[in-house]
């Protein structure tokens, strides 16, 4: 069954939420929506080329942390 996944971007104290998140069937899929955002991220100049010490997190609707990407 579907639900929201949301993608937060977290670097020592800075943390940017996302409120929105995307709809996926399972982790892998949300997992494959997130590296296609951190690509899109870095095309788009939007994150450092040395991004090194930002990670991605991956939550549930609950805020439970699933996985977290290395961005560097």
């Amino acid at each position: 069954m579907a639900q929201r996944y949301f993608f937060r971007l977290v670097h020592a104290e800075t943390v940017i939420e996302d409120p929105t998140g995307v709809v996926a069937d399972d982790l892998d899929q949300a997992l494959a929506e997130a590296e296609a955002a951190i690509a899109e991220l870095k095309a788009a100049g939007e994150l450092p080329g040395d991004a090194g010490g930002w990670q991605m997190e991956i939550r549930d609707e609950s805020g439970t942390l699933l996985r977290a990407l290395d961005l560097g």
